[in-house]
């Protein structure tokens, strides 16, 4: 019996060992990555392996110093993201210590230059490669000072053995200070696209958290919108740069824009990938995360620049005081599409071309201001013109002068060269004064008219050419006198059907005269010796080619235009001669006979004519509205019993010395 008990019990104490032998062996995918490290006699334990080993299928490295090789772990599991890396602390006496016991984690610029060693050391490394990754990482994830003299120990003794790998881990240390992320992209213009130069330039640089131009890094570029670039793939030189060229597009009325995208990809992540094992005597192993990808973008945009022109002329290079001003303005070269907005001033009065010219803007008398708005075509063109809301408000010269509204993209031009010909009116306020006169003479009467013209302060209209002023006229009579005081016996005569005395016409009142002396005198003068009432009329035309003539009419009748021819009267006849003195006789001597008395001859009196309204304005009239009067069968006064008085006639003037004058 107490040999089947020790039987049973041998049994048993085999199973037992036997069971705990399965965890210590060594697993293909958990033990030391071949030609990644080296076997090195350590002090204390005898030969061991530094360097690489596989979890799977990647590569890792070991971070627990004084716990158990990866080969007895029973299951590994990947740490969640973000999880923080504790140090190991203390050293192993009778077992393996847990892994990540007592220390602090390891920060995040040391997990950040973990992640660079393992990715940029790649799956497959050198031996010494990888024994300079193993020891990076030690010196990383050791927690204390007596691990830190325990892993010194351990490399020494593998610097002794393989002096290569002391270089290896120098260079990699430096490079991970250097080089390790968290990455950005930096991005600067070297030549930004101009109007005139629309091609730019982009220097590109990949920086590492310690703000390194980190090598050879593969970079793709992208652009959109109105930007295009030279090339798509390119990567970085030995001091983390790169250029990049790229252009855009002109731009039409509204701007032109793109983006410049740069992306670098397969950069280290900012954490290792973190391998539990169990049990957790087991060293948790590090691996190289998935590679990340960083971007940055640049844009550019080019503003349309437009500088319009802007030319304006006046609607009427000629036009009547109190008619409305109004600029016309052609604006070329601006926005398409867009709304403008401006305004014109108007100057004046200047009484002559010479006086504008000698004028500025600064000091000129204003008129006053409109308005102008409109929107520039599909080809950047708009004419336009001003509201009606001012007017010419007498005689003179005037010229505009345009501003236009500054808006985006658009700049203003300059202001116009001061006068423009093209911006500057004649105002005319024309009006015509005309005086009959009368003289006598030997034996009947001389009548004549004098005719002025005024409110017309030059002949030169701005733009080209001159004005033509051109009168015509009649003397009209005689008509037989109304009864009453010499002073308003004419008054109030049907003129429609008197006798023409006299006429003139096609009288060129601007041949050889200045603006200030259109005048003429001595018109359709005549003798007569008929009695009656005479007057006279007077039409005068403003012409030029960029409008319809103007007419000024001055009608017959105007008392101070009309005078009334009285009938002469015959001489007395001579006296007799006194006979010479008879001798004196007793008889009586007879009286002497009176001469007779001369008798006057009689004025034929007229049937009366129907009174028109005088009239004494010459009011400005188109040339349309004039028509000829008809050809009247005069009703004159008969001539007097003598073919010619002996004596002067007598002339009485309805108002005698005052013009006629008509507007």
């Amino acid at each position: 019996m107490r040999r089947l008990l020790a039987l049973t019990l041998a049994l048993a104490g085999l199973i037992v060992v036997l069971a705990g032998a399965v965890p210590a062996r060594a697993r293909p995918q958990d033990g030391p990555l071949e030609q990644a490290g080296h076997l090195v006699v350590m002090p204390g334990t005898g030969r061991d392996w530094y360097g690489a080993y596989h979890v799977g299928g990647r590569t890792a490295y070991c971070a627990d110093l004084m716990s158990a090789p990866p080969r007895q772990a029973t299951a590994w599991r990947e740490a969640p993201s973000g999880a923080p890396l504790i140090r190991q602390s203390g050293l192993a006496r009778q077992s393996a210590l847990p892994h990540g016991r007592g220390g602090a984690p390891v920060p995040a610029r040391g997990m950040a230059e973990l992640a660079w060693a393992l990715t940029v050391t790649g799956e497959s490394p050198g031996a010494d490669t990888g024994v300079a990754v193993e020891h990076f990482v030690r010196l990383r994830t050791v927690g204390d000072e007596p691990q830190r003299r325990r892993e010194a120990a351990r490399w020494a003794a593998v610097v002794a053995a393989h002096p290569a790998t002391r270089q290896a881990f120098a260079a990699l240390d430096a490079d991970a200070r250097r080089f390790a992320g968290p990455y950005r992209i930096d991005l600067a213009w070297l030549r930004r696209p101009t109007l005139e130069d629309p091609s730019g330039e982009v220097e590109v640089t990949v920086r590492s958290a310690a703000g390194h131009g980190v090598p050879e890094v593969t970079v793709d570029v992208q652009a959109d919108g109105s930007m295009s670039v030279r090339g798509r793939r390119s990567t970085t030189g030995a001091d983390g740069t790169l250029r990049v060229q790229v252009r855009l597009a002109a731009p039409g009325a509204s701007p032109a824009s793109g983006t410049l995208t740069v992306t670098a990809a397969g950069l280290p992540g900012a954490r290792p990938r973190v391998f539990v094992p169990t049990p957790a005597t087991v060293q948790r192993l590090l691996a190289a995360p998935a590679p990340v990808s960083v971007s940055a973008t640049v844009s550019a945009t080019l503003e349309p620049r437009f500088s319009p022109t802007v030319t304006t002329r006046t609607r009427d290079p000629l036009a009547l005081a109190g008619e409305p001003a109004v600029d016309i303005i052609t604006v070329t070269g601006g926005r398409p599409g867009a709304e403008f907005r401006g305004d014109s001033t108007l100057y004046g009065p200047f009484a002559t071309l010479d006086a504008l010219s000698a004028a500025s803007a600064e000091d000129a008398p204003v008129v006053g201001r409109a308005a102008f708005r409109g929107r520039y075509d599909a080809h950047g063109r708009a004419a336009v013109s001003t509201d009606d809301g001012l007017t010419y408000p007498g005689p003179g010269y005037y010229t505009w002068v345009e501003t236009l509204e500054e808006a985006r993209f658009v700049a203003p031009p300059p202001p116009p060269e001061w006068p423009q010909l093209a911006e500057t009116s004649l105002a005319l306020a024309p009006s015509v004064s005309t005086h009959l006169s009368a003289t006598n003479t030997d034996g009947g009467a001389v009548l004549s008219d004098s005719l002025r013209v005024t409110g017309v302060p030059g002949l030169e209209v701005p733009g080209g050419g001159r004005l033509s002023i051109v009168a015509q006229g009649r003397l009209l009579g005689p008509l037989a006198p109304r009864d009453g005081s010499a002073e308003s016996k004419c008054d109030g005569l049907d003129w429609s059907r008197a006798p023409v005395a006299a006429r003139y016409a096609d009288l060129d009142l601007t041949g050889g005269r200045a603006a200030d002396a259109l005048a003429a005198e001595g018109l359709a003068a005549a003798a007569t010796t008929l009695p009656g009432c005479y007057t006279a009329d007077a039409v005068v035309s403003i012409s030029h080619g960029s409008r319809p003539p103007v007419i000024l009419t001055h009608e017959p009748g105007h008392p101070s235009q009309t005078v009334l021819v009285h009938a002469p009267e015959p001489s007395p006849s001579p006296e007799a001669a006194p006979s010479p003195e008879a001798t004196p006789s007793p008889s009586p001597t007879p009286e002497p006979t009176p001469p007779a008395e001369p008798t006057p001859s009689p004025v034929p009196t007229l049937e009366p004519t129907p009174e028109p309204t005088p009239s004494g304005e010459a009011t400005p009239t188109p040339e349309s509205a004039q028509s000829p009067a008809p050809t009247p069968t005069p009703t004159a006064v008969p001539p007097a019993p003598h073919s010619r008085p002996t004596a002067s006639v007598r002339i009485s003037q309805t108002t005698p010395g005052l013009p006629s004058t008509g507007a």
